[in-house]
């Protein structure tokens, strides 16, 4: 599931309450003079705040935890928690090695025994479909038992490896700490994809595209990715232009880009500076590398 750290601030505020609002209007009074530094500034304490929101409506949660990982859950997911935690740990060391990040301390990932239960953490639908969210430094999972059919532990464990959102949604987590939120919704679905893809094999089926108009125009992308008619097709061009981007100018290039988004340049600073060229440049390329 993308990444919904990008909402806007009229929801943070509604959802932190006064103290955030009084915390942005100080923040603020430095936009004047460090507007990059605010930005970044007021994003991180955000989503510090949102974390500690989660920890406090999770208190009287189970919980276990390693020096990488917290993990609440409901007690009738006990059985399944250690293979949580253990594919969350095996899945950290090639995720973070593909982003070159580095762990500021333990993330918080809360386990959901149902699709309801995980929709009405964000107001959604019942009939919502994600298996994990990550928002605001926590990973939200569904819990394995309620979309896994096989009743054998061990092929429960293997299908979760291969097939769950951890190594999806670590990097997501990795994509918004490494950059300060400073990301396009489409580039940082199509990091996650690329690095599942080199973890665990997974990747979506490819599209059929005969014609560069029939991919989606970045700009469209960044405004409106999660509204999109063809949402596979949505998810498939993010892909394909990360995959483009690593094949074309190696996986370094991603790297020195994540860490120029994190020093507060824009998407089209970021490429223009790491790649030489445009993001005008790059989509009409991209375009013709997935049409060939």
């Amino acid at each position: 599931m993308g990444n919904l750290a990008t909402m806007d601030s009229g929801f943070l505020l509604q959802k932190l309450g006064k103290p955030v609002f009084i915390l942005v209007l100080l923040s603020m009074a430095f936009l004047i003079f460090r507007p990059v530094t605010a930005k970044s500034y007021i994003y991180r304490t955000f989503r510090e705040i949102s974390k500690i929101q989660m920890i406090w409506q999770t208190r009287g949660w189970n919980e276990i935890q390693n020096p990488h990982f917290v993990i609440r859950y409901r007690p009738q997911d006990r059985d399944i928690v250690p293979m949580v935690l253990d594919t969350a740990e095996k899945s950290f060391v090639p995720v973070s090695r593909h982003l070159d990040y580095r762990s500021p301390g333990r993330t918080l990932i809360v386990i959901y025994p149902s699709k309801e239960s995980l929709g009405r953490s964000f107001g959604w639908e019942a009939d919502e479909s994600a298996m994990g969210v990550y928002w605001a430094g926590v990973i939200r999972v569904l819990s394995p038992s309620a979309w896994i059919e096989e009743q054998d532990i061990e092929e429960v464990r293997r299908t979760f490896e291969s097939d769950g959102p951890m190594a999806h949604e670590l990097s997501h987590l990795m994509v918004d700490y490494i950059t300060a939120g400073n990301y396009t919704r489409w580039f940082t679905e199509g990091v996650a994809q690329y690095v599942e893809a080199g973890v665990t094999g997974y990747r979506m089926e490819p599209r059929e595209v005969s014609h560069p108009d029939e991919l989606y125009p970045l700009a469209v992308m960044d405004r409106e990715f999660d509204n999109l008619a063809d949402q596979n097709m949505a998810y498939y061009e993010s892909f394909q232009a990360v995959n483009y981007l690593v094949n074309t100018y190696g996986e370094e290039s991603l790297k020195e880009i994540l860490a120029h988004l994190g020093r507060g340049y824009s998407m089209d600073k970021s490429f223009n500076t790491v790649l030489g060229i445009s993001m005008d440049g790059f989509e009409n390329d991209l375009k013709n590398w997935v049409v060939e």
